[in-house]
């Protein structure tokens, strides 16, 4: 594996699976503090909540029934990646030897580290990091 030319810029958020969504949002919101992103969505076959910490993102997917412990409680991270655009974080992974094949329709592409966990890498052009862009000022 070479090294690779891209810098990530801050950790975009985390998904963690529960077993009871509102019991989930309930405790990370009014005694953690979080605020509801309000974004609709997530995986079709789940509940999910998205809650904001300063800027980072926790996702909450309910997973009713199973065993959240299970080797699959943190679904994956995703990084603020300082590029432009996906086909750049692309082949900046591919340079590096590393698997980029896996792009999302959010305009980002999930890899793996050595053991397996999944990392989202988001591009500033991906939907998550739309806040962020709306506050960078245009140039003129």
């Amino acid at each position: 594996m070479t090294a690779s030319k891209l810098k990530v810029t801050g950790i975009n958020h985390v998904v963690l699976h529960v077993t009871d969504l509102e019991r989930s949002r309930t405790f990370y919101i009014e005694l953690l503090g979080l605020e509801d992103r309000s974004i609709s969505g997530g995986p079709p076959s789940r509940r999910a909540s998205f809650l904001r910490c300063g800027v980072q993102g926790l996702d909450l997917f309910e997973t009713a029934g199973q065993d959240v412990h299970a080797g699959q409680e943190m679904n994956h991270m995703a990084l603020n990646v300082e590029a432009d655009d996906l086909d750049a974080v692309v082949a900046g992974l591919s340079e590096a030897g590393i698997d980029a094949s896996e792009r999302t329709p959010r305009n980002s592409v999930f890899i793996s580290d050595p053991d397996g966990h999944r990392i989202e890498m988001l591009p500033l052009t991906a939907s998550e990091r739309a806040r962020e862009r709306a506050a960078v000022p245009a140039e003129e």
